[in-house]
């Protein structure tokens, strides 16, 4: 792998570990009585302090163009964290993420229609052969398909690739700045759910809930920061491309900290979607 490669996509690496992290947290949340919405407030309050704490961007007064983009970006991140987790609520982990990660594909042809660029068929091909490492790697877990599930993880993944396209702009900075700006909507209305809809908000949160919480609230937080840094310097598409490594990453965390063994059609997954990835980020560049 050359430098080249290693520096360009950096960021998108960390940002797939990070995410690995945060959705690997979130059956094990549920498992202890915890929420959708509860599990939501918690990582974008989280977030958002975080970002509050840690940004030193200079203030910034934005155009109106800018502020509605950065409101969009804001809602449709909402959208997709919301429909993953309930997704994961109603199907797998495993079985959700094959689903969410449709969007590179999306990303990749709705990208090409904005920007009226010809569909490259080797970049399908090894999009879809991530695709198809993806099934191959999770068909040791291949039950529960419920159809809910799947929808609100297609919703999520449409979603997604906006949120890909907005992000490529020069209006938008990537930073905890931007974190910060665009937690703060979704936040506000999660955590006003979580009140209404909950008997005893404060008096249900347990310990075991908190602990898992705030794990996946981390790892979103990381997952982003590093996920708009790879839209400011590599695009949309090429950032989509390399967060397939995201159920990589979820099956390597399953090894070493639940000491899982993997199968066969496990590692030809692995396989399959590193040869794809790295294959795509080589002819890939000109989709920046």
């Amino acid at each position: 792998m050359s430098n080249n490669f290693s520096t360009n996509v950096l960021a998108a690496i960390i940002s797939a570990f990070s995410f690995s992290l945060a959705a690997a947290a979130v059956p094990y949340f549920y498992k202890v009585g915890g929420s959708v919405f509860l599990l939501l407030g918690m990582r974008y309050i989280f977030t958002l302090s975080l970002s509050s704490v840690l940004d030193k961007s200079p203030k910034k007064q934005k155009t109106k163009e800018a502020r509605i983009r950065l409101v969009l970006i804001s809602i449709f991140q909402a959208i997709f964290v919301g429909s993953y987790m309930y997704s994961i609520k109603l199907i797998p982990l495993s079985l959700a993420v094959v689903v969410i990660y449709t969007f590179p594909i999306i990303t990749f042809f709705a990208n090409s229609l904005i920007k009226s660029r010809s569909i490259d068929v080797l970049s399908v091909l090894a999009l879809l052969a991530s695709l198809l490492g993806i099934w191959v790697l999770l068909q040791s877990d291949s039950s529960d398909w419920n159809l809910w599930g799947v929808f609100w993880g297609l919703f999520a993944s449409v979603a997604q690739s906006f949120v890909n396209i907005l992000s490529r702009h020069e209006s938008v900075s990537p930073g905890w700045g931007l974190i910060k700006y665009i937690m703060v909507l979704p936040a506000a209305v999660f955590v006003i759910i979580y009140f209404m809809t909950t008997a005893a908000p404060i008096a249900s949160v347990t310990a075991p809930m908190l602990m898992w919480g705030l794990g996946s609230a981390i790892g979103m937080s990381g997952g982003f920061y590093f996920f708009f840094h790879s839209i400011a310097k590599i695009g949309p598409v090429r950032t989509a491309n390399v967060m397939y490594m995201e159920p990589v990453f979820t099956i390597i965390l399953g090894v070493i900290l639940l000491q899982n063994v993997l199968g066969y059609s496990q590692w030809l997954g692995m396989l399959i979607i590193l040869l794809a990835t790295i294959s795509l980020e080589r002819w890939g560049k000109k989709y920046d």
